[in-house]
C-alpha cells in the first residue's frame, strides 16, 4: 500500500466499536484527545458522516479498525502482523484494520481488533488469554507463540443493558462488590438458572426492595458468573489481561478476583491508538 503524500505528518486514528465511533488526530506523531461519537446506527453512510465530521482536510489519511469495510481473518492470526486493506466508503478512502473470525463456533472480532494488536505489539511474548469487554459483546481470546489460536465471545454487556432498562439503572449507576462477589459465585455455580434469577432479580428492583448499587451489583455478577462458566476452559489456570473501559473494567475486574485469579490490567483506549498507528507506520 502506498501512503499518501504528507501522510507522515497528518492522519486520523478511529475505531469503531458497535455504534461508538472514537477518532484521533495525529500529527507530527502525537496524538490529539480522543474524540468520541455516538452514531445513528452502524450503516455505511453512517460512518462516512463520523468519519468526516473528524477529519479536519481531505488530504488526511483515515486509519479505522473495528468496520466490516474489508474480510476479516481466520484464526489462528497473529494479529500483531495485520496488514491494513484499502476500502472505499462513499467519497473517502479508508485504510481498513482486519478483524478476525472463527468457524467452530462461529465468532467474529471487529471492534476489539486494534485494541488486541496494540497489547500484543506492547506484549509480544504474552501467552495466555486476552480478556476484551466491550458495550455489547465480551471476547475471550487465547494467544499463544504470538498467535491468536482461538477464542469465545459472550453477550454480556448487551444482555445487560436489556435488563437494566426496566429497573431504572444505568451504565454510571455503582455496584456493591458484595453483591457482585456473592452473586458472580452463584452464577458459576448454576449458570442454568440465570434467566430465573435476573427475573426474580428485576421483580425485587422494581418493587423498591434492593438498593440500586446493590442491584447493579447482582445483575452484573449473575450475568459475569455465568461468562465465567462458559469460558473456564479460556481463563482457568492461564495468565489473564484484562483490557475494558471503564465501568466495564470495574465489574469484570471484581469478578475475576473473586475467583483468586491474577489480572493484568491494561488502558484500552491506548491499546487501540497503539494497534491502529503501528499498522499505520509499518505500511
Amino acid at each position: 500500500m502506498t501512503k499518501p503524500s504528507g501522510s507522515s505528518t497528518s492522519w486520523v486514528a478511529a475505531n469503531l466499536d458497535g455504534t461508538t465511533l472514537t477518532a484521533w488526530p495525529v500529527t507530527g506523531g502525537t496524538a490529539g484527545p480522543a474524540q468520541v461519537q455516538r452514531l445513528q446506527d452502524r450503516s455505511p453512510a453512517a460512518l462516512a458522516a463520523g468519519l468526516r465530521r473528524v477529519r479536519s482536510s481531505g488530504a488526511q489519511p483515515l486509519i479505522l479498525g473495528g468496520s466490516p469495510l474489508v474480510p476479516p481473518q481466520m484464526v489462528p492470526a497473529e494479529p500483531a502482523a495485520m496488514h491494513l486493506a484499502t476500502a472505499e466508503l462513499e467519497e473517502l478512502t479508508v485504510h481498513a484494520l482486519p478483524g478476525l473470525s472463527q468457524t467452530a463456533p462461529c465468532g467474529l472480532i471487529e471492534g476489539a481488533a486494534a485494541r488486541l494488536r496494540g497489547f500484543l505489539q506492547l506484549n509480544p511474548d504474552w501467552d495466555g488469554v486476552v480478556c476484551l469487554p466491550g458495550s455489547t459483546v465480551t471476547h475471550w481470546v487465547q494467544v499463544s507463540a504470538r498467535e491468536a489460536v482461538s477464542f469465545q465471545s459472550a453477550l454480556t454487556g448487551q444482555l445487560a443493558a436489556a435488563v437494566m432498562q426496566p429497573m431504572a439503572l444505568d451504565a454510571d449507576t455503582g455496584c456493591n462488590g458484595a453483591a457482585l462477589a456473592a452473586a458472580a459465585a452463584d452464577g458459576i455455580a448454576k449458570p442454568e438458572l440465570l434467566a430465573a434469577r435476573l427475573a426474580t432479580l428485576q421483580a425485587e428492583a422494581r418493587l423498591g426492595r434492593l438498593p440500586a448499587e446493590d442491584a447493579c451489583g447482582r445483575l452484573w455478577g449473575l450475568l459475569l458468573g455465568a461468562e465465567l462458566a462458559a469460558s473456564r476452559p479460556y481463563w482457568l489456570g492461564q495468565n489473564v489481561a484484562l483490557l475494558a473501559d471503564a465501568p466495564l473494567q470495574a465489574v469484570y475486574s471484581a469478578a475475576l478476583d473473586a475467583q483468586g485469579l491474577p489480572v493484568t490490567v491494561a488502558d484500552p483506549q491506548r491499546m487501540t491508538l497503539e494497534g491502529l498507528t503501528r499498522a499505520w507506520t509499518a505500511e
